[in-house]
C-alpha cells in the first residue's frame, strides 16, 4: 500500500474548488510557493486573493483559530489581512488529498508590494509600531491559542550534527531555559515570523500576512530577526513609541535568537529532507545556520 507524504494541487484544480467553496468567480490560479504549506495566487473578478493548502496534519481548529486572530486584529486597527468565508460563512475547511485531509483558508491579497531589502529608518519606525500594535491588539480580547511555540526535539538534531557541533548545541541547549524561561520576559500571542517577507509596503503603511506561525511565545522572541539589521534602533524606537520593550527582553534577545538558529537547524537538516530530499541540505540554509549558531555560542559563551 502507498502513503504519499504530500500532494502537490494542479493550479487548475485550485481555482475549481475555490469557485466551488467560496462562490468566487475564479479567472485563473498560480501557484506561488511550496514548501511547508503550498500557496496559490487565485485570480478573481474583483481582484486576486492568496489560497493557502496547509500540510497534513495541521488541525484545522489551529487553521479556523488563525482566522479569527486575524480578524480580531484587523478590528483593532492592525494592518493585517483576514481571511475570506466560504460559502457556509466559515473561513476555515478542508481539502482532501491523497495523504489525507488538509486544512485551507482563503486570504485577501495585501495591497502594495513587497519592501524590499533595503528600508529607510521612517519605514523601519512604522514596521516596528506596526509589531507593538499587534501585540497591543493580541493582549485585548484575542481568541486564547490553541498552541504555545514547540522546541525542537534536540535528540534528532544531534543524530545529524557533527561531534564538535553536538557539543556546541548540548551547552548553549543546557543554558537557555535559565536564559529565557527564568528572565521574566514578556509573553503573549506572536506573529511567529517578523521579517520584510511577511509585509507589503502599501503606501505610508506595512500590511502583515502570514499568521502560519502565530501561537503564545516570548514577545521578544517576535524581534529577533530584525534585531540583528541596520534599522534595529529605529524599529526598536518604534515598538516602543507603542508599548514597552524592557532591559530583560533586550538581554534575551541574543538567547532567543540561539533558540531561533536551533529551529531552523532542524527544519533543514531534519524536516524538510523528508519531503525536499537529502539534495536540500546543499542548498546552503543549513550551513548558514551552523555558522550562526557557532559565532553566537562564541559571542555569549566567552
Amino acid at each position: 500500500m502507498i502513503s504519499p507524504l504530500r500532494s502537490l494541487l494542479a493550479p487548475a484544480d485550485v481555482a475549481a474548488f475555490v469557485a466551488a467553496a467560496y462562490g468566487r468567480e475564479v479567472t485563473g490560479a498560480t501557484l506561488l510557493r511550496t514548501l511547508v504549506n503550498d500557496v496559490y495566487r487565485v485570480e478573481t473578478t474583483h481582484g486576486p486573493l492568496v489560497f493557502k493548502l496547509y500540510r497534513h496534519g495541521r488541525p484545522v481548529t489551529d487553521v479556523a483559530w488563525e482566522a479569527r486572530l486575524a480578524s480580531h486584529l484587523h478590528d483593532r486597527g492592525v494592518p493585517v489581512v483576514r481571511a475570506v468565508p466560504r460559502r457556509d460563512g466559515d473561513p476555515a475547511g478542508t481539502l482532501t488529498a491523497p495523504e489525507g485531509e488538509r486544512a485551507c483558508l482563503l486570504w485577501e491579497w495585501a495591497p502594495g508590494a513587497l519592501p524590499g531589502a533595503a528600508i529607510d529608518d521612517a519605514t523601519a519606525t512604522g514596521f516596528g509600531r506596526t509589531v507593538a500594535e499587534f501585540h497591543a491588539a493580541a493582549d485585548a480580547g484575542a481568541p486564547p491559542p490553541p498552541r504555545a511555540r514547540d522546541d525542537a526535539p534536540l535528540d534528532e538534531l544531534r543524530a545529524v550534527l557533527t561531534p564538535a557541533d553536538r557539543e556546541l548545541l548540548d551547552v548553549l541547549a543546557a543554558a537557555l531555559p535559565d536564559r529565557i524561561a527564568g528572565a521574566g520576559l514578556d509573553r503573549g500571542i506572536c506573529h511567529g515570523d517578523v521579517s520584510l517577507d511577511n509585509v507589503h509596503l502599501d503606501d505610508d503603511r506595512l500590511v502583515l500576512y502570514d499568521l502560519d506561525r502565530t501561537a503564545e511565545d516570548y514577545r521578544a522572541a517576535d524581534l529577533t530577526g530584525v534585531a540583528t539589521t541596520p534599522w534595529w534602533p529605529a524599529f526598536l524606537a518604534g515598538y516602543r513609541a507603542v508599548r514597552p520593550f524592557g532591559a530583560a527582553d533586550l538581554a534575551a534577545l541574543p538567547w532567543l535568537t540561539v533558540r531561533d538558529l536551533i529551529a531552523n537547524l532542524h527544519f533543514h537538516l531534519v524536516d524538510k529532507p523528508t519531503f525536499r530530499g537529502t539534495d536540500s541540505i546543499g542548498e546552503g540554509w543549513a550551513e548558514r545556520e551552523l555558522s550562526a549558531l557557532r559565532a553566537a555560542a562564541g559571542r555569549l559563551l566567552a
